[in-house]
């Protein structure tokens, strides 16, 4: 159960969001400015962020339900 506790601690939640939100935002623009054009790729990495931010969104639901409270 430790390894699932420090999963779904607080810095690793908030980290995978802020993560995620980066990559889906950011990281299409940097992809076109080193001259990636593949439209396929682009969508991909903006999907790759949604689903790293909802993988965070489910460690906090996990939490809710996994604490002492």
């Amino acid at each position: 159960m430790d390894a699932l506790e420090s999963l779904i601690s607080r810095p690793v939640i908030i980290g995978g969001a802020i993560a995620g939100a980066l990559i889906a935002t950011l990281g299409p623009a940097v992809l076109q400015k080193i001259g990636v054009q593949s439209k396929r790729v682009l969508s991909t990495v903006v999907r790759l962020g949604y689903t790293l931010s909802w993988l965070s969104v489910a460690m906090f639901i996990a939490a809710g339900f996994l604490s002492n409270y």
